[in-house]
């Protein structure tokens, strides 16, 4: 059917022609997909509002060659998050990873909800442990983490890295970490994931900056 509905979380744009724009979307039925967004940018587009970054919508699309939309519908904004800057700069990490990890069109609803979730709690109890556990737990879902090759791994963190692998979100929120272990274990996973993607993240920089 050329005419299509799912739910998507919208992870970045860019302008297109006069008024388009290209959506970036990882949606549950269809895993990220792009998306042209023809006359958004127009001041009378009722749309616009809608297809905001970070915003959980339910897309209405028209699939042809490329997918078209035709309406959305914001179903979850998450406002706090976009309001703080040290906030909205660790949900952008969230949809960097997402973004640069996944590939085209490749269902995961598990990817998903994963992304979700971490946003929800990030929102309501914003701690750097779940921004870690997210970090563990994506790549594992998606085949790039290997416990093994992580280096100056000691026996603590080797630990603390499995639970985060492993446990659930709620076990996870016990878990407190010293200053030295939370620095440690950020700079490990950095380290990690700038290799698996062989350059840095930008989402990183300005948080580099942030803490200056």
């Amino acid at each position: 059917m050329p005419a299509v509905t799912t739910e998507g979380l919208i992870l970045k744009r860019k302008n297109f022609g006069e008024a388009d724009r290209v959506l970036t979307a990882l949606t549950d039925r269809y895993g990220k997909i792009s998306i042209i967004a023809k006359g958004v940018r127009r001041i009378t587009s009722r749309r616009a509002g809608n297809i905001e970054i970070l915003n959980r919508v339910k897309l209405h699309l028209f699939k042809a060659k490329n997918y078209n939309l035709t309406e959305a519908e914001s179903l979850e904004t998450f406002s706090k998050l976009k309001d703080n800057l040290t906030l909205s700069t660790t949900a952008f990490h969230i949809i960097e990873l997402v973004d640069r990890l996944s590939a085209e069109e490749q269902r995961n609803p598990k990817l998903y909800d994963l992304t979700l979730s971490v946003l929800r709690l990030l929102e309501n109890t914003p701690r750097q442990i779940f921004v870690r556990a997210f970090e563990v737990k994506i790549l594992s879902l998606l085949g790039f983490w290997s416990i093994n090759g992580v280096k100056e791994l000691n026996i603590e963190t080797k630990d603390i890295l499995e639970k985060l692998e492993y446990d659930s979100w709620a076990e996870i929120s016990k878990i407190n970490l010293l200053q030295d272990q939370a620095e440690n274990l950020e700079r490990i996973l950095r380290a990690y994931l700038e290799k698996i993607l062989e350059s840095s993240l930008k989402s990183v920089q300005v948080m580099r900056e942030l803490k200056k």
